[in-house]
C-alpha cells in the first residue's frame, strides 16, 4: 500500500507513540521476574495479556522499522532496479522475522 509522505509521517509518529508506551509497560513489567529463569520468563509469557501486549508492540516495531526504511530508501536510492531490489529484501526480512516472532510467541502461550 502507498501512502503519501504525510500520511506516513503521522502514521510512523502513531506507532512511536504505541511502542513506547508499552515498551515503558514491558520494562516495569519485567523488572518483577528474573529474565534468568526460563520458568518465570515463559510463565510470564503464558499470561494472554502480557503476550497481547508483546504482540502488539512487536508489530508496532516492525511497522515502524518498515515505515522508516521505506523512508530512507526513498530518500537515498536513486536507481529504480537497485530500489526495487532493496524494497524487495527490506520487506522479505521484515516478513521472515515478523513471522518467526509469531510463532514463537504462539508457541509460549
Amino acid at each position: 500500500m502507498k501512502y503519501s509522505y504525510s500520511t506516513a509521517w503521522i502514521f510512523q509518529k502513531l506507532l512511536a507513540v504505541i511502542f513506547l508506551l508499552l515498551l515503558i509497560y514491558l520494562i516495569f513489567s519485567l523488572n518483577n521476574i528474573s529474565l534468568s529463569s526460563y520458568f518465570e520468563t515463559t510463565n510470564w509469557f503464558s499470561n494472554k495479556l502480557n503476550s497481547f501486549l508483546f504482540f502488539i508492540l512487536f508489530t508496532s516495531i516492525v511497522l515502524h522499522s518498515n515505515l522508516g526504511l521505506n523512508s530512507i530508501i526513498d530518500d537515498y536510492i536513486h536507481k529504480k532496479e537497485s530500489k526495487k531490489l532493496i524494497i524487495v529484501l527490506k520487506n522479505s526480512f521484515l516478513v521472515i522475522i515478523y513471522i518467526i516472532a509469531t510463532i514463537s510467541l504462539y508457541l509460549l502461550i
